[in-house]
């Protein structure tokens, strides 16, 4: 025979681990290069992972700068959890959006504020600038306010 209390620490186990999906919208540019290491002066031209030729020092670093992009975002987020299911970011009409889900949706809840930890965690942050990005943005994450570089929600 089970007793209420299982049920009860069932339903609360539950409540906390419920998967949710969120949205990061960004001005920065983080696609996912693929590039992770650097140049060499020996590498023959390559490809990154969205399909741009690399033949010069130049062409590298850009494309190791728009990773690093990615990698930072990437670890802001899994300071607190681990994400799940994350998108390659795609960028349209100069914004890069990704999607990515996380199986505690307490893990980012502030009192007032279901994504406030992330926010807080993100603001601030610096990152690589004159990229592929359109905008003049300021080299850190701005999350709010009237200079706001990043936006993120759930979907």
């Amino acid at each position: 025979m089970v007793g209420p209390g299982l049920f009860q620490g069932f339903s609360l186990a539950v409540k906390y681990l419920t998967m949710i999906t969120i949205q990061c919208i960004t001005l920065f540019d983080i696609t996912a290069s693929g590039i992770r290491n650097n140049y060499k002066p020996y590498i023959q031209e390559t490809y990154d992972q969205e399909g741009v030729l690399i033949n010069s020092k130049e062409a590298w670093q850009k494309s190791r700068n728009q990773h690093r992009n990615w990698e930072t975002i990437n670890q802001i987020i899994a300071l607190r959890t681990l994400p799940e299911n994350i998108t390659r970011p795609v960028c349209q009409d100069n914004k890069w959006t990704f999607e990515f889900s996380i199986p505690n949706a307490s893990a980012f809840q502030t009192s007032n504020d279901q994504l406030g930890l992330l926010k807080q965690d993100t603001n601030g942050v610096p990152m690589i600038v004159g990229l592929n990005e359109i905008e003049k943005i300021v080299p850190y994450f701005v999350v709010d306010g009237a200079h706001t570089n990043t936006w993120f929600s759930v979907v």
